[in-house]
């Protein structure tokens, strides 16, 4: 089911969101897609990741983040 990123943040509110057909708006902006797995625990849901075959990924921390997580790209 697709959800907006504003609807994904409220819902899921400090979970890691593993998130798939990823529509953008007409600036390349994200604009929502589908909840492929979330959970408190980041691990968990990159398995998840890892396990799914596929094209694009988006894994986004919901919320604030948490203090003392760093995030690399």
């Amino acid at each position: 089911m697709f959800m907006t990123m504003e609807e994904i943040d409220q819902k899921y509110d400090g979970e890691w969101v593993y998130i798939v057909n990823i529509k953008t708006d007409e600036n390349d902006i994200d604009i929502g897609g589908e909840v492929a797995a979330h959970s408190e625990s980041r691990e968990k849901v990159i398995r998840v990741m890892l396990n799914t075959p596929g094209g694009g990924v988006y894994i986004k921390y919901a919320g604030e983040m948490p203090e003392g997580v760093s995030i690399l790209l």
